[in-house]
């Protein structure tokens, strides 16, 4: 089974992208429990704007999320069951 190394936030503070992080923390706890494993991963949420420019993406691209250095999201994500399926995807495939 692969494994979630890095998961990266780049977003200004905002409503969707503390959404997006909670939502990531309980689909991996989820996953966890379903798997039986520990899925050691770090986060890192990019909120300056200096910093967030240096990734290239627009404003309205915002949120942006990577995993594993890859691109998975990029603007507002309305289904948590989209996040689910993309690390199931990781857990599985890569």
């Amino acid at each position: 089974m692969a494994q979630i190394k890095k998961i990266e936030l780049i977003c200004k503070p905002c409503h969707k992208c503390k959404v997006l992080k909670e939502r990531i923390e309980t689909i991996l706890r989820c996953m966890e429990g379903k798997h039986g494993i520990k899925i050691k991963y770090e986060f890192v949420h990019y909120q300056d704007m200096k910093t967030i420019s240096q990734f290239g993406y627009g404003i309205n691209e915002l949120p942006v999320l990577l995993i594993n250095g890859q691109l998975a999201f990029s603007g507002h994500v309305r289904g948590e069951h989209l996040v689910r399926m993309k690390f199931e995807e990781i857990m599985r495939y890569t």
